[in-house]
C-alpha cells in the first residue's frame, strides 16, 4: 500500500517560525546583555555591587537596639554619621561573623588613633532577630571589644530587618543546622542610607579609606 501524498494546501512554510524564534532569540540575548552589564557581570554579588557603584541601592529610613539596651534612629537623622561601615551578621555564627569581627576591630583600633577625623561610624546589624536580644549583643560586643564610640552592634525590629536586607540585596538563609548562610560584605552607606560600595570583608582597608573619603567631603 502506497503512502499517500498530504495536500499541497498543508504543507507550511517553515520560514514564519524560525523568523519568529529568531525575533524571540534577540530579545532574550538583549535582556542578558542589560541585567548583565554587557555580559560582564553574571553573579547577583557582582550585580549588587554594580548597583551600589550606580548609586541605585537605598535603605528606608532605620531605627534598631543597640548592645546597650538603647534604641536609637540610624539613618537618616541630624545627628547620624557621615559615613557607616555596615556588615550584616548573627551572633551565634561561628565562621564568617567572627572574621568580621576580627577586621572591624582593626577598622575600630584605625578610627581610635589620635588626629584621625570622625564621622565614620561602624555598624554591626543582627538579622537574627528572634534570637539576638539586648544580652546577646552585649555578649558579641565584649567578645569583640567593640566601643561605643566607633562601633555599634544593633538589632533591628523584624520587619524592618527583611526589609532592609531585601532592598540592599542581602542574602542570609537558614543552614539548616540552626544557622544561617549569608552575605559576608562591608557596606559604605552615607548619611541618608544610600549604599555608596560593597567591599570584601579582607579588603577593609580599602572600604575605611572610602568611608573617610566621603566622611570628608559630606562635611
Amino acid at each position: 500500500m502506497r503512502d499517500t501524498p498530504l495536500p499541497h494546501a498543508t504543507r507550511r512554510p517553515l520560514w514564519p517560525t524560525l523568523l519568529c524564534c529568531g525575533a524571540l532569540l534577540a530579545l532574550f540575548i538583549g535582556a542578558v546583555a542589560r541585567i548583565s552589564h554587557g555580559f560582564e557581570l553574571w553573579t547577583f554579588e557582582s550585580l549588587r555591587r554594580a548597583q551600589a557603584q550606580q548609586g541605585l541601592l537605598q535603605a528606608s529610613p532605620l531605627a534598631a537596639t543597640l548592645s546597650d539596651g538603647s534604641r536609637r534612629a540610624l539613618w537618616p537623622h541630624a545627628d547620624a554619621p557621615r559615613a557607616l561601615l555596615v556588615d550584616f551578621i548573627y551572633t551565634r555564627c561561628p565562621g564568617v561573623c567572627q572574621a568580621l569581627g576580627s577586621e572591624y576591630q582593626r577598622m575600630q583600633d584605625e578610627l581610635a588613633r589620635p588626629h584621625v577625623s570622625g564621622g565614620v561610624r561602624l555598624l554591626s546589624l543582627s538579622f537574627d532577630v528572634a534570637h539576638d536580644d539586648v544580652p546577646a549583643l552585649a555578649s558579641y560586643a565584649k567578645l569583640h571589644h567593640a566601643a561605643p564610640a566607633q562601633w555599634w552592634i544593633a538589632v533591628p525590629a523584624v520587619d524592618d530587618s527583611q526589609r532592609l536586607l531585601g532592598e540592599l540585596g542581602v542574602v542570609a538563609v537558614p543552614d539548616g543546622v540552626g544557622g544561617y548562610v549569608h552575605n559576608g560584605a562591608i557596606h559604605l552607606l552615607d548619611g541618608e542610607g544610600r549604599v555608596r560600595g560593597i567591599f570584601d570583608y579582607d579588603a577593609w582597608p580599602q572600604a575605611l579609606a572610602a568611608a573617610q573619603r566621603l566622611a570628608g567631603a559630606a562635611r
